[in-house]
């Protein structure tokens, strides 16, 4: 998930919306600020930041100063004085919703969902078209696991700024968590036609055609993807996934190995090759593949699975059953897939066994 920032507002706006507002210290600052933001548009970040300060002691009272300084900050890769500018300048004036949209998106940066959604909720109270405030409240919905609570930000995000395709890009994969798979693939439609460009959204879109059993269209949308960025660990691998499933194994374990290549300590990538390996009849990769899965992350139930399966194809029923215990030990493993797991085990060859 990527969270927009409003990293270089256009200070005019901010300016003008609030100079109504602003008493005889706060006209005194504007010459100030407008310097500042000459400055800043000119590229001299410094000097901004320097006129956003003596404009903060002409009227200490003022949040404007404070804002300004902050997204100068921000620019200039000071992510914690950034951060209290903006507190500084909602401390003055608690109903300023830009400030509590960029601290959101700060925190989100860091990893703090919580805290952004506090900041990000108070700007859209202030702002409620407020379209990057809508947006980024999603992301935090989303990472603290509100997943119709996230599709509703996305979705006013979407219809705030409808020619936006990351809104849609965000919007389509909120939908797909919440399981609406044909208002996913809408949103990801859109956001193809208005970023035709975008690899992610053809990998995303490729995704959900998958998720349809429409697998044609499906590597269409990845191939797209893996041509228009092809360093793209993530589109090769969906692109294995989806050929795996049209029933073309070299073409899975081609694209299996590009995104292994791309991202070789990628645990679910190494499993996945291992099961294309695996329908390829090469039992000796598959096995190596896999056992690097499970090396790269234990507790990934696929790699376990995997390397079971092809345990048992080898005939090492021994090993099999150890690699299915442990697969039905690690947690989130559904009763069925482990029922699965046991009718595998129990197949394998007495005559074959080692």
């Amino acid at each position: 998930m990527r969270a927009a920032r409003v990293m270089a507002l256009v200070f005019a706006q901010v300016l003008v919306s609030l100079v109504a507002k602003a008493g005889p210290a706060a006209q005194g600052a504007a010459p100030l600020l407008e310097k500042g933001e000459r400055l800043f548009k000119q590229g001299d970040t410094a000097g901004a930041i320097a006129a956003f300060e003596s404009a903060a002691k002409v009227d200490p009272k003022d949040a404007r100063p404070h804002y300004l300084r902050g997204v100068a900050l921000e620019k200039k890769g000071d992510v914690a004085a950034a951060s209290e500018a903006y507190r500084q300048a909602i401390a003055r004036q608690a109903d300023f919703p830009e400030p509590h949209n960029n601290l959101g998106a700060l925190l989100l940066a860091k990893g703090d969902a919580a805290h952004a959604a506090v900041e990000l909720e108070a700007a859209v109270r202030a702002r409620p078209d407020f379209a990057e405030a809508q947006y980024n409240l999603g992301v935090a919905r989303d990472g603290l696991g509100k997943k119709s609570e996230a599709v509703a930000a996305y979705r006013e995000a979407a219809r705030l700024k409808p020619t936006d395709a990351a809104y849609r890009l965000n919007l389509g994969a909120a939908l797909r968590r919440t399981g609406d798979v044909d208002g996913a693939l809408a949103a990801l439609k859109e956001a193809t036609r208005l970023a035709p460009g975008d690899a992610v959204a053809w990998a995303d879109l490729g995704m959900i055609l998958s998720d349809k059993k429409s697998y044609d269209p499906a590597q269409a949308a990845l191939d797209k993807a893996t041509k228009l960025k092809p360093d793209y660990a993530l589109a090769w691998n969906r692109l294995g996934r989806v050929e795996l499933r049209r029933g073309r194994v070299p073409d899975a374990v081609a694209a299996g190995e590009r995104a292994r290549k791309l991202e070789p300590k990628n645990a679910a990538f190494a499993a996945d090759l291992c099961r294309a390996l695996f329908e390829k009849k090469e039992p000796a990769r598959a096995v190596g593949e896999c056992r690097a899965a499970v090396e790269l992350d234990p507790k990934n139930p696929l790699a376990r699975y995997e390397l079971g399966k092809v345990l048992v194809a080898q005939g090492d029923c021994k090993a099999a059953h150890a690699e299915f215990e442990r697969f039905k030990a690690l947690p989130g493993v559904k009763p069925e897939a482990a029922a699965q797991a046991d009718g595998i085990v129990a197949s394998c060859s007495a005559a074959g066994a080692k």
